[in-house]
């Protein structure tokens, strides 16, 4: 369950008397093309540059981040679901700004976290309220580069997928990798995993004999000579 700020609530049931003014917040860590190393850039839907704080969503303590605006940032509905499907948000930005430039051309964006979040602005000193809201946690799953025709607009588009059922889905290779689990004592559990779907394994009248030398591979060697010692 949520426990949102009291002025934040406070503001959300105000609403209809005194207005609100809901901005986006958009953070996400890329990675350096050269040596991989993480940069973080933030983004929100007003017009200035500014130092604010938000709830972390690593942490869920408030921290103080820098957001570039004027991007014109447009963040799609967030949907709100109590099953295990994978939720994709859209996320776009004007493609001119020399930020989001960097971001997606001079680093690399591909699968990087990210941090959408809410916060409200005080209708009479525009300034926030409370700490901005964690909203949705995810990563980068698209990101192409559209050029508009002349008088058109280039903005760039982000696929953002949730993160932690997304994580769900993913296999662990290291399951069935030999060579991960030998470095466990010695473990060769694993040791022909990748052919024993194909051994052909006699048994009934044909366990008497063994097949062919022709029809045998270097692992059924092993097998059927282990065989013969018992």
């Amino acid at each position: 369950m949520r426990n949102p700020n009291p002025a934040f609530a406070a503001a959300l049931t105000g609403a209809r008397d005194r207005g609100i003014l809901p901005r986006k917040f958009f953070w996400v860590t890329v990675r350096d093309r050269v040596d991989g190393s993480e940069e973080e850039v933030g983004l929100w839907s007003g017009d200035d540059t500014i130092t604010v704080d938000v709830i972390s969503g690593q942490t869920g303590l408030p921290v103080t981040r820098t957001y570039v605006g004027g991007v014109d940032l447009q963040v799609g509905n967030i949907p709100r679901v109590s099953d295990m499907t994978i939720q994709t948000i859209d996320v776009s930005v004007s493609a001119i700004d020399s930020t989001v430039q960097l971001m997606v051309r001079g680093y690399d964006a591909r699968l990087a976290p990210v941090e959408i979040h809410t916060g409200v602005l005080d209708p009479d000193t525009r300034l926030p309220v409370s700490p901005a809201e964690v909203e949705f946690l995810g990563q980068i799953d698209e990101a192409p580069i559209e050029t508009a025709a002349v008088g058109g607009e280039s903005r760039i588009p982000f696929a953002v997928r949730s993160d932690g059922i997304l994580m769900l889905t993913r296999t662990n290779p290291k399951k069935r990798s030999y060579e991960a689990q030998k470095r466990r004592q010695g473990d060769e559990w694993g040791l022909y995993a990748n052919s024993v779907g194909t051994w052909r394994v006699p048994w009934g009248e044909e366990a008497q004999g063994t097949p062919p030398a022709s029809s045998r591979s270097k692992f059924d060697e092993k097998f059927f000579s282990g065989m013969r010692k018992t």
